[in-house]
């Protein structure tokens, strides 16, 4: 069935012009519902299967953009929320004819044969290589050499970006000069770049706090209670603190309650991991979050609009972070 129909077949069978034909099968809301009725019926009886191979040999777009990310291991960094990009990305890409794939690569060094398979085989209007593939300098260059544009979600934060430091300025701005940091990330990087703002931030308002109340690299599960008693037991004690990992968070709450610490009263908590558990903890703990969702739409937007008219295309902003305040956050005690 289909074999010998061509796009003129449609058209004319549909009553419209060949453009008409090739918006409706690339799902451009540019075409009246009238149109779109017919060129369906024709298209279902005339049995025409659209040839995407042929269409890109003859210079036409794929209409597809592909989303590369990294498989799940034990060992590699947390990668972004997916079911939520799948969801916000599709309907951004189908509202303007477009289809979004996924394409998971094996983590590690590897996957730049299997990538350049796919993108073979797909021929996509255009990349996303999502973390924490958007550093892989092997695998942009082999797209960049396919001529396709790319976009990179990341995780890298600018000075004026930094959730160490976002954190702890919110907590100065409540009155807190004592503010604890736990490290939690699986990334030393970007624990580092968390630390160098939260200490500037204390050293800005003469706290010591940043050189006592610190733990520099991620503790073991079974460590963080004891770190925590050991800060919260003392006269001096923090009236803050900040833990990159929900996990180290919710280890925090216990050991106050255990001290009887009232949170938020005698310690507020921010957590730098945007969990889904946090919110439904008693108390809910205070987040900093990056809404990733919306960075992967603009990054579609602007891949699509790549092939659109000259002065379409949305701008390259980043989008910033927002501190979802919960019942961890008051302002500091005055007894300490």
């Amino acid at each position: 069935m289909g074999r010998g129909i061509t796009i003129e077949d449609v058209a004319s069978a549909a009553a419209v012009s060949r453009q008409t034909v090739s918006r409706v099968i690339n799902n451009n809301p540019r075409v009246s519902t009238g149109a779109r009725a017919r060129v369906e019926q024709a298209i279902a009886s005339l049995g025409w299967v659209p040839n995407q191979a042929a269409r890109r040999m003859a210079g036409g777009r794929s209409a597809l953009v592909l989303a590369v990310f990294e498989a799940p291991s034990p060992d590699a960094h947390p990668t972004p929320p997916l079911g939520q990009l799948l969801l916000d990305g599709t309907a951004a890409c189908n509202t303007q004819g477009y289809r979004l794939l996924f394409e998971q690569l094996p983590a590690g060094p590897t996957g730049v044969a299997q990538l350049a398979s796919a993108l073979g085989a797909i021929a996509p209007d255009g990349v996303i290589l999502l973390p924490p593939l958007d550093s892989r300098r092997d695998l942009a260059a082999l797209i960049e050499s396919r001529a396709l544009p790319l976009e990179r979600i990341t995780r890298a934060t600018q000075p004026r970006d930094n959730p160490g430091e976002a954190a702890a300025r919110h907590l100065v701005s409540l009155g807190h000069k004592q503010v604890g940091f736990i490290a939690g990330t699986t990334d030393p990087t970007e624990t580092q770049r968390n630390l160098a703002g939260y200490r500037r931030v204390l050293a800005e308002k003469g706290s010591r706090a940043h050189a006592h109340f610190v733990a520099e690299t991620a503790p073991d599960a079974g460590a963080v209670p004891e770190l925590a008693r050991s800060w919260l037991m003392p006269t001096i004690r923090p009236t803050a603190i900040i833990a990159e990992s929900a996990a180290s968070a919710l280890a925090v709450l216990h050991v106050a309650a255990s001290l009887k610490i009232a949170v938020p009263r005698d310690l507020s908590l921010i957590a730098l991991e945007d969990d889904p558990l946090l919110a439904h903890n008693h108390p809910p703990v205070a987040v900093l979050h990056r809404p990733v969702a919306a960075q992967f739409v603009a990054a579609c937007e602007r891949l699509i609009a790549r092939h659109s008219p000259p002065g379409e295309a949305p701008p390259a902003a980043r989008e910033p972070l927002a501190l979802i305040e919960r019942a961890t956050l008051a302002r500091a005690p005055r007894t300490i």
